[in-house]
């Protein structure tokens, strides 16, 4: 049987410095005038367009397709230079994340598993993130979070893109979600899908396996034991 895998972005593949927080912010302060737009809204896990619902439902403005546009549009406009910038946070592809994917990379060419993208990440963003650590190309296709709140509504879109994109047809059994936070895991859970947590995130081991995650492991240089876990 192939499998469906699906990696998160932000703290299970890269850490960008914080550059997704500082460009939202500036994006949100241009199109509604607010400063820390953010504040008190809750990030890890979610995706992009919930994020954003969030920060104009508490300031008391309306959330429309049109005005969520324009933020997503300045938010990608500001990001490419975020991620470049230089800050005291840390910025790098995660421990083990291009062996992992280098691991992966035979049983896709022998249609063994499909390797993909679901992230609440703006389908740009994803891009422009990945983009900047040369991990993009590693990835035909994913779910993102340009038109969803929920992140579990992206396990469908995933694996519809995996059939679009010619990687094979899968039921949700037939799922692995690799994510750092308790969100991940709910929306693999949520579909009957296999969750690897990787606490390289905001959420260690203990946190982690308390979402009862079918693995925990540390980073991904304990793919190899992970896979085998999951596979057998």
């Amino acid at each position: 049987m192939a499998t469906l895998v699906l990696f998160d972005i932000d703290g299970t593949l890269v850490l960008t410095g914080r550059a997704g927080l500082r460009a939202l912010n500036r994006a949100l302060h241009d199109v509604l005038g607010a400063e820390n737009a953010l504040q008190g809204v809750a990030i890890a896990g979610r995706t992009d367009r919930a994020i954003i619902t969030d920060a104009l439902r508490a300031i008391g403005r309306d959330v429309t397709d049109d005005i969520v546009g324009r933020i997503r549009d300045g938010y990608c406009g500001y990001l490419g230079a975020e991620v470049d910038r230089n800050t005291q946070h840390p910025k790098m592809i995660l421990p083990g994340v291009v062996a992992a994917l280098d691991a992966l990379a035979p049983l896709e060419a022998t249609g063994h598993a499909a390797v993909g993208l679901l992230t609440g990440n703006f389908a740009r963003g994803a891009e422009i993130k990945l983009g900047y650590f040369d991990l993009w190309r590693r990835f035909r296709f994913g779910a993102f979070g340009d038109a969803h709140v929920d992140r579990r509504d992206l396990v469908p879109l995933a694996i519809e893109a995996a059939a679009a994109a010619g990687a094979g047809r899968f039921a949700t059994a037939d799922v692995v979600i690799v994510g750092d936070t308790p969100a991940d895991v709910d929306c693999a859970h949520a579909h009957g899908a296999t969750a690897i947590a990787v606490a390289t995130g905001g959420f260690d081991e203990a946190a982690l396996a308390a979402t009862g995650a079918e693995v925990v492991i540390k980073d991904l240089s304990e793919w190899a034991d992970a896979w085998r876990r999951v596979s057998a």
